[in-house]
């Protein structure tokens, strides 16, 4: 639907009764329980400031778009259509709609323009993925992480296998860097590597309310032998209960902690209590390990710490909501009346003031388990991209330079056997001429470190006819090679798909610092488009660093670039926010204008 750029018209607020239609609608359409919603959830869902446009596609589809306060696409309907959310809704609320997964070759397919044919998908299906249904699809590098969103064809849930089967599983409706994705210029939204899919809660039966809860009436009602059967709690029972964990002694803690990662793995055979207590365990570990500022929002507590210290576990199966606790609120209260923290504030949003010290018994006798924090670390260190530096800190750019060979040098790599079409780095085009001067037996016999040139190469170097240096002709042989560059993220590597080529040599961020108009001193920032910084990003931050005003414009030497200044002198914090964004420093140049020139 949205393989061309849809023409959109200027976004405007929606009213609040309208948004609550809505959020209805969605609910409704997606199989939502309204009621159970939490009020986080809800805003993931659909933003507290929802914005709507009209639009209209190169095919003539048009229907409406809706924004959230940062222009961020959340949700889209044709005028004939039920309301479908973008993936950017989805990463935030991944648990919406049922997951297939396909290979990560066919999403670049899909991307492309293709349907999702039922031989690229990967069995098994969700049990809500039948006929009809709207969909999200994933690779399976990260299954968790949808990457298009269509209408299902089949009813997959019956298929076992996809081998040798034909037909179109699902019709795309959106997909990733579709023209959907880059209405949001402003806002650099990085693909998620991982979401943690909350499974949707089975409708609970009502809860058995006790007995010391009932009035006279009710008692009266319940039959004699069902009183006879309660069992009787005594209080020293009750305090083992509540004091539960400062009881474990060291060497029944060791046991759990040497035993959590078996657990962990029997999946399917955890029940509530298994899950509890590794909420308990993650929590302790929290206390322990973690240095926390006070005070903190639950869901930052739980997001930043909770979930991260939770012994190694599919967190498809080991979320909030497999608890006894259900919500995060019951959690916390929980673990408060344990006097492991305290709390502050109602319902949902709560905050933890106070927190158990380190030489509590139950915290220092804890003894620690592997994490998913610490696995995830692991893993990321594992993945390091061939060449590049060991010491490259997380999020830095690297600038790898290519070379594309001219149409002169056609009748050396037709002799070394290799692809004229191909793009080289200058270390693999000095061992192709290497190997083409042992294959030519060109080395000067009396001299080793000298080359007789034949025709092939006196042609491309133009040197004359003769023996020359090897660095002579290696510089010489370089000329022939047209220079491009790559900028690459962190985790990208050279051979991705999707990697951009730019022609000629890389630029350099430029920062002058200059007095106009009398006293008053700016400080512009130009041509850094490159390394994916976006300029109203830019001015935002710097607005903040310096203190200042900062607005956008043209640059002044170049009207092309896009140019982000900043009142008052500020060479060095920009310098250092560059350096944080990724930026090698040996791409910066710093002019400083307002110092007079000796």
């Amino acid at each position: 639907m949205f393989k061309k750029k849809p023409h959109t018209k200027a976004s405007s607020n929606i009213k609040s009764s309208e948004r609550r239609r809505l959020f209805a609608e969605i609910c409704k359409t997606y199989e939502l329980s309204q009621a159970e919603i939490a009020k986080e959830d809800e805003l993931a869902i659909l933003p507290a400031t929802t914005k709507q446009a009209s639009f209209k596609t190169a095919l003539g589809q048009s229907g409406t778009i809706f924004f959230d306060e940062r222009e961020i696409p959340v949700w889209f309907q044709t005028r004939d259509s039920q309301v479908f959310p973008s993936l950017f809704t989805l990463w935030k609320y991944p648990s919406l709609l049922p997951i297939i997964k396909t290979h990560p070759h066919v999403i670049e397919i899909i991307a492309n323009g293709a349907d999702l044919m039922l031989p690229g998908t990967v069995p098994p299906f969700d049990v809500r993925a039948t006929k009809g249904k709207i969909v999200a699809i994933a690779d399976t590098e990260s299954p968790t992480v949808p990457k298009a969103i269509g209408r299902c064809k089949l009813n997959l849930k019956d298929y076992t296998r996809v081998i040798g089967l034909k037909g179109i599983a699902a019709d795309i409706l959106h997909c990733i860097d579709d023209e959907l994705c880059n209405l949001n210029d402003l806002i650099d939204i990085p693909v998620p590597e991982e979401l943690e899919i909350k499974v949707p809660e089975p409708p609970r039966e009502q809860e058995a309310q006790p007995l010391e809860d009932l009035d006279v009436q009710q008692l009266k009602s319940i039959p004699a032998d069902s009183k006879n059967n309660e069992e009787t709690i005594t209080l020293e029972d009750e305090s083992k209960k509540t004091n539960g964990l400062s009881k474990i002694s060291s060497k029944e803690e060791e046991n759990i902690a040497s035993n959590i990662d078996d657990i962990a793995e029997s999946v399917g055979q955890l029940d509530v209590s298994d899950v509890d207590r590794f909420y308990e365990r993650s929590l302790l570990q929290t206390l322990q390990q973690d240095s926390i500022e006070l005070p903190i929002a639950a869901s930052s507590f739980m997001s930043n710490h909770i979930y991260k210290n939770l012994p190694i576990i599919d967190s498809q199966y080991c979320n909030i909501k497999k608890t006894s606790w259900k919500k995060t609120s019951k959690f916390l209260k929980a673990m408060e009346k344990l006097k492991y923290l305290k709390t502050k504030g109602k319902g949902e949003d709560l905050s933890i003031v106070e927190l158990a010290p380190k030489d509590n018994p139950s915290v220092s006798n804890f003894v620690p388990h592997r994490t998913v924090g610490s696995s995830s670390k692991s893993t990321s260190h594992t993945k390091k991209q061939p060449g590049s530096d060991s010491s490259q800190k997380k999020g830095a750019l690297t600038i790898v330079h290519i070379y594309k060979p001219r149409s002169v040098t056609k009748p050396f790599f037709s002799d070394v056997n290799e692809s004229f079409n191909n793009y080289y780095q200058p270390q693999e085009i000095k061992t192709l001429l290497n190997n083409y001067i042992k294959l030519k037996n060109l080395t000067n016999p009396n001299n080793k470190s000298q080359v007789v040139l034949n025709d092939t190469l006196k042609s491309i170097t133009g040197l004359n006819l003769g023996s020359h240096p090897r660095d002579v002709i290696s510089k010489a042989f370089m000329k022939a090679f047209s220079p491009n560059y790559v900028i690459l993220k962190s985790g990208e590597q050279l051979e991705d798909s999707g990697i951009h080529i730019f022609k000629g040599e890389p630029p350099s961020v430029n920062i002058v610092t200059e007095v106009r108009i009398g006293r008053k001193v700016v400080t512009r920032v130009s041509n850094f488009e490159h390394f994916y910084i976006k300029p109203p990003i830019l001015a935002d931050e710097l607005k903040v660093k310096c203190s200042g005003s900062s607005t956008i414009g043209p640059c002044k030497q170049d009207p092309k670039l896009t140019e982000v200044t900043v009142q008052g002198p500020h060479g060095k914090t920009i310098i250092e926010l560059l350096k944080s964004k990724g930026v090698p420093v040996s791409y910066i140049k710093f002019e400083d204008k307002t110092k007079k020139k000796k």
